[in-house]
């Protein structure tokens, strides 16, 4: 497995604990039966990952990949989180309920491990130091998704849109990439319409703050992008 992990948030001060820490404080041994007993599943773009009431039998780990958690009230569909590579799927609702109250969808071609929820258990009641640390992964994640969702229920197009590229530049480590989704999955994950994302795009990119070919974006001024999520 490889246990590199890209940290995300949203800056709130609060100490980040990474699904990499959580899986550094294995022994040898724990890591090697957790390789030994995972089973590896390739989802292709757009393939889902997890329907909502998922039955929790098993803890879904993203490898390589990108992925989007999304969750359904009264029939309104919001998206709660974008995942990179490894990244733990849903585990704050993981020990919960019996069934996940979320579905994901693969954005790219997605590797996912599963790790049996009883293994799993086994390694929190043997090892202080892992379930402490997830626990405080598990903290993490629900204040970055309390924060993302407050932030984006109050901005105008041109923030929530802005928060989505600031996301997913650092998920990919970088100014420039390719946006894994349509016109219209971009205006699904910012809440607004198609015709607000693409004219919001268009309109970055007259302002000079990205260039923009097709789905290659490049952020040319991110100053200006935290500007508009601060004010926007």
């Amino acid at each position: 497995m490889n246990l590199e992990y890209q940290t995300d948030g949203y800056h709130s001060g609060c100490q980040s604990i990474s699904a990499k820490d959580c899986f550094e404080s294995l022994t040898l041994s724990q890591k090697n039966m957790v390789e030994k007993s995972t089973t590896l599943l390739q989802f292709e773009k757009g393939e889902t990952i997890i329907k909502q009431g998922y039955v929790a039998s098993h803890i879904l780990y993203l490898e390589k990949g990108l992925a989007k958690l999304d969750v359904t009230n009264d029939s309104k569909l919001s998206t709660l989180k974008l995942l990179g590579n490894d990244s733990f799927v849903g585990i704050m609702c993981s020990f919960a309920c019996k069934s996940l109250d979320f579905s994901a969808i693969a954005l790219e071609d997605t590797t996912i491990r599963m790790i049996n929820m009883d293994l799993f258990l086994s390694l929190i009641k043997e090892n202080g130091e892992f379930a402490l640390k997830l626990m405080r992964h598990m903290s993490s994640l629900t204040n970055d998704i309390m924060h993302r969702t407050s932030r984006l229920a109050g901005k105008n197009v041109e923030g929530s849109l802005a928060m989505i590229l600031q996301e997913l530049k650092e998920i990919y480590a970088s100014d420039t990439f390719t946006l894994p989704v349509t016109r219209v999955g971009l205006a699904s994950l910012a809440g607004c319409s198609k015709e607000s994302a693409i004219h919001t795009l268009a309109k970055f990119h007259n302002d000079g703050i990205i260039l923009l070919k097709d789905k290659l974006i490049s952020i040319l001024k991110p100053e200006s992008l935290e500007l508009i999520i601060k004010n926007g």
